[in-house]
């Protein structure tokens, strides 16, 4: 574990000199040179505050986690000094919040945060690509993890002063200044805008007007910035293409390769990757390159489409949009249809990237509409994962629906570009009334598909829409006695064991949304489901087992067998498709 060694404690009178010249209305400073002891030491010098800011909020979560976060936790020590460096009353009131006795007479607060990764919480632990670390060669900053604001100054400027190692690279899409200040309009900025430091590579190009930089840590440099530049390049250009132009300026990469994964986190003019550290085998440069488009193209959504609740994001209380599907589900299916459209991967790759989504949808609780779940991902964290999996398969659907009532003239490519042109980074659509604008963009029939497949938990409807294109769709195709099968989906809710489906229902068997409390009669829980599962992977075919389930509440005991698996979700382009659905087909695959 690391050492405590002695805090850096900067006078008033130093801070004030040093900082007199800078208009922010809230400026802080971070010693990452003292890295030893899990902790951010910062020292924040406000100006201008009255008794309307007296409270000092950190974030209780961060648009695009869909998380609580409640970062007042991991808060070690706060203080507030005034002019003469007098310690002035301060005291936490909530979780996220500290109210100072004196907010007028405040000319300094001096606080320490710890990190988020190597914290333990008893609940709600921060994703670690949207959390903080403290290294010996490397640093990672998500802005609501360290900084904070007051109250009624979430929309003023913010500098930043970073002390860190001079051999070391900082990445962040935020802009120095001329006294080496990271600038930001406002908390939100703070918030869009991590910044990765330590031993990094960096790689930079241009994608027609766009500059690209792309910093990577790599623990023992088997990963460079150059070879995943050479990686990204030909899916940054096919987002142009797809996009008609890229909507952002600039933009950057930032890559941690360490022990473990856990995936990405996008911002407005960059992301940010935890990945485990390996070799660029093709494997592994495909997963990258794919993850690496969907964060991409949210530059288009939520970037330049989005409703007031993203545009002004409540930190203290917020309050989800009921269009993460779009968010994040049609962000999905983008990243992978621009890929086929510029010819980066196969037509039979797209749609085993298909069948996939379409067996992770399976074990997810149908009766959730990708509504429900975008208003409440936040309470339904065991089952928000389907947003990228139900979410890009709708989002495929909707296109082909789009261009068939089109004539093959306008997809749902078509239908963003004209959205983003229309919205833009400033300009929040209605929250309310989307769904109504979308279909006076298209077409009435899209009232329908929006009804049953969207607002709506009707069955998909896989077959008919692909049969529009000449590609058949079976759910179930056969059996593979070879392989076993539960004949039923477990999922969680109210984090409880949950049937998401049943393969082969009969009358007094298993049900969808029962819950199974006990196998075997012994008690089943999220701990010991592992060692009481695990006996079945060793069941042959015919084997049987008892489960206890509830429904309705009564508890009610079924006997289960082990089935040859199903083999399911099988796509095969046909030979023989009419000219019509080839017409439709040859759309669909391009950029109109």
């Amino acid at each position: 574990m690391k050492n405590q060694i002695r805090f850096l404690f900067l006078t008033v009178l130093f801070l004030l000199a040093s900082l007199a010249a800078i208009s922010a209305q809230q400026k802080f400073y971070v010693n990452l040179n003292d890295r030893a002891d899990d902790l951010f030491k910062v020292t924040l010098v406000p100006e201008k505050l009255t008794e309307q800011n007296k409270i000092y909020q950190f974030a209780s979560t961060a648009p695009g986690t869909y998380q609580t976060m409640d970062i007042g936790r991991f808060v070690r020590s706060f203080k507030a000094y005034d002019e003469t460096g007098t310690e002035l009353e301060s005291k936490q009131i909530s979780t996220n919040q500290w109210e100072l006795e004196e907010p007028v007479k405040t000319k300094k607060i001096v606080y320490t945060i710890a990190e988020t990764w190597d914290i333990p919480v008893k609940e709600n632990p921060v994703y670690a690509m949207s959390g903080t670390s403290l290294e010996k060669d490397n640093v990672l900053i998500n802005g609501q993890c360290v900084f904070g604001y007051f109250h009624g100054m979430q929309k003023t400027p913010i500098k930043i002063k970073l002390d860190y190692p001079k051999e070391w690279l900082a990445g962040t899409a935020l802009h120095l200044d001329k006294d080496g200040f990271y600038d930001a309009p406002d908390y939100d900025y703070v918030v869009d805008s991590p910044i990765l430091l330590g031993n990094l590579t960096k790689a930079t190009t241009k994608i027609e007007n766009t500059s690209i930089d792309v910093y990577t840590y790599s623990k023992t440099g088997k990963v460079s910035s150059d070879q995943i530049l050479i990686l990204l390049e030909d899916m940054l250009t096919a987002t142009s293409q797809f996009t008609q132009g890229l909507p952002v300026d600039h933009y950057t990469f930032l890559f941690h390769f360490e022990n473990f994964s856990a995936g990405a986190w996008e911002h407005n003019f960059s992301s940010e990757y935890i990945l485990n550290e390996s070799p660029l085998e093709e494997n592994v440069a495909k997963e990258i390159k794919s993850m690496a488009a969907h964060e991409f193209y949210h530059v288009v959504t939520p970037l330049n489409i989005h409703s007031e609740l993203v545009g002004n994001f409540n930190f203290e209380k917020p309050t989800m949009s009921q269009h993460i599907w779009l968010y994040e589900g049609v962000t999905e299916w983008a990243s992978d249809i621009l890929q086929l459209r510029d010819y980066l991967i196969s037509l039979d790759d797209y749609l085993a990237d298909m069948k996939s989504k379409l067996f992770y949808n399976d074990n997810y609780d149908p009766t959730i509409s990708l509504v429900d779940l975008s208003l409440h991902s936040t309470e339904r964290e065991d089952q928000y994962p389907n947003i990228y999996q139900k979410g890009a398969v709708v989002g495929c659907l909707l296109d082909i629906r789009l261009l068939e009532l089109s004539k093959g003239k306008k997809g749902l490519r078509e239908v963003l570009n004209q959205l983003y042109k229309d919205y833009g980074v400033n300009k929040a659509f209605s929250e309310k009334d989307f769904f109504d604008e979308f279909v006076n963009r298209t077409y009435p029939e899209i009232a329908d598909f929006i009804n049953r497949y969207i607002k709506g938990t009707d069955k998909l409807p896989v077959a008919e829409y692909f049969g529009k294109l000449g590609i058949d769709y079976k759910e179930i195709v056969g059996l593979d006695s070879s392989k076993i099968s539960l004949g039923f989906g477990i999922g969680m809710k109210d984090n409880k064991f949950i049937v998401t489906h049943v393969e082969n229902p009969t009358p007094d068997g298993l049900r969808t949304l029962d819950f199974i409390i006990k196998v075997n009669g012994e008690e089943v829980t999220l701990q010991n489901a592992q060692s009481k599962f695990g006996f079945m992977r060793d069941i042959k075919v015919g084997g049987t087992f008892v489960l206890t389930t509830e429904r309705n509440g009564q508890e009610k005991e079924v006997t289960c067998s082990m089935q040859p698996r199903a083999i399911k979700h099988q796509f095969k382009v046909l030979d023989d498709a009419s000219d019509q659905q080839l017409e439709l087909r040859s759309a669909w695959m391009k950029n109109l």
